[in-house]
């Protein structure tokens, strides 16, 4: 999936996000489903340092719906659910952010995967 930035999230109050340009888009790495009536979210990289960070969907338009295969629903706490590469499921987002080596490089690897995906077609 390919989103596009579209409304500014604010930042603090303080005008311009650094971590997005609007009007730039974006490959989604997952993304959070909360029929709650809480936000969903989305999981890009941001600019500013190539983290891929959860930022709240209704600030982007999708601009290419398709999803490569080997992406899994993964159930979290009752109703939340979040699609994603499979290969990001248990517990690969805490290791991530803790800075494991595999993990990163993990993530690395279905980067360059969903990237070549949509750049195929």
């Amino acid at each position: 999936m390919i989103v596009k930035y579209v409304r500014e999230r604010g930042y603090k109050g303080q005008g311009q996000d650094p971590s997005l340009t609007l009007g730039k888009h974006y490959y989604v790495f997952g993304f959070d489903i909360r029929p709650d009536g809480y936000p969903n979210y989305i999981s890009i990289r941001r600019e500013s340092d190539g983290t891929p960070v959860l930022f709240e969907y209704s600030c982007f338009e999708v601009v290419d719906p398709r999803i490569p295969d080997g992406w899994c629903f993964f159930h979290l706490s009752e109703p939340y659910q979040r699609l994603d590469p499979c290969e990001f499921g248990g517990d690969f987002w805490d290791l991530f952010h803790d800075g494991d080596s595999e993990a990163e490089a993990v993530f690395e690897k279905v980067a360059k995967k969903i990237e070549a995906f949509h750049s195929s077609s």
